[in-house]
């Protein structure tokens, strides 16, 4: 079984979910073969072979190399590339350790996402993470910017216990944000811990909620600009 990373070119911030599906469509996997590449929105760019040359800069490709040179490179197999569109490299889970955290590096210089399908976590480069706006961010490194209220229903649908945490952000200090299970305060299963904070640290308020629709009204009401959503929970001040 192998370690695998997926790094490719996009002009918006993705979650996790539709890396998922774009990681699928340019493996070739079955289960995507009904998405086309105007569906993904993939950008052809030369940054992504300036990528794969300083990657084999680094970790050479396996052909040609001596049988203990072979031996000891991450690679199971010379990534796999194709020009100006993607990079998916194959290593072993023993070295995916070392060579892992220089692949996530060299692809947010590039500007690049990558992909690590074994803990669904995408990271995007913050080039194209929207520097104004607001933003919501998971925990697995997904982040969609200026989310829609009506897009929040299926986006914070992504909240499980395994991808735990989401916040939205409307400008710095001033945010929603939601946590599940035990890395969110030990909370028990079907609980939502919310909370939201205005700036100062006198302003931060949390509520428990098992209602996945009140969490999520809370944070179109939220993203709307108006405050009725506050009347509608009991909130109660950390500080």
């Amino acid at each position: 079984m192998s370690f695998d990373l997926g790094v490719w070119r996009e002009t918006r911030p993705l979650t996790s979910p539709h890396a998922l599906r774009t990681y699928r469509w340019l493996c070739g996997d079955e289960r995507a073969a009904d998405v086309g590449r105007e569906d993904l929105g993939i950008e052809t760019d030369e940054r992504v072979d300036a990528f794969r040359d300083d990657l084999l800069s680094e970790y050479p490709p396996l052909e040609g190399l001596a049988e203990a040179d072979a031996e000891a490179s991450p690679w199971s197999m010379t990534p796999e590339h194709v020009p100006g569109l993607f990079v998916i490299t194959t290593m072993g889970f023993s070295d995916a350790p070392k060579a892992a955290p220089f692949i996530v590096e060299l692809a947010e210089t590039h500007g690049l996402v990558c992909f690590d399908p074994q803990a669904m976590r995408i990271h995007n480069p913050e080039e194209i993470v929207a520097p104004d706006g607001s933003r919501l961010d998971f925990r697995d490194g997904g982040i969609v910017a200026d989310p829609r209220p009506d897009e929040l229903p299926a986006l914070l649908g992504q909240v499980d216990h395994r991808n735990w945490f989401a916040c939205l952000e409307t400008r710095p200090g001033w945010f929603m944000q939601v946590g599940v299970g035990e890395r969110a305060g030990r909370l028990p299963d079907g609980v939502f811990g919310l909370e939201y904070r205005e700036g100062s640290a006198d302003r931060h308020f949390r509520v428990l909620v098992s209602d996945p629709d009140e969490m999520v009204h809370a944070f179109q009401g939220y993203a709307e600009g108006h405050e009725r959503w506050k009347d509608a929970l009991d909130w109660r001040p950390l500080a």
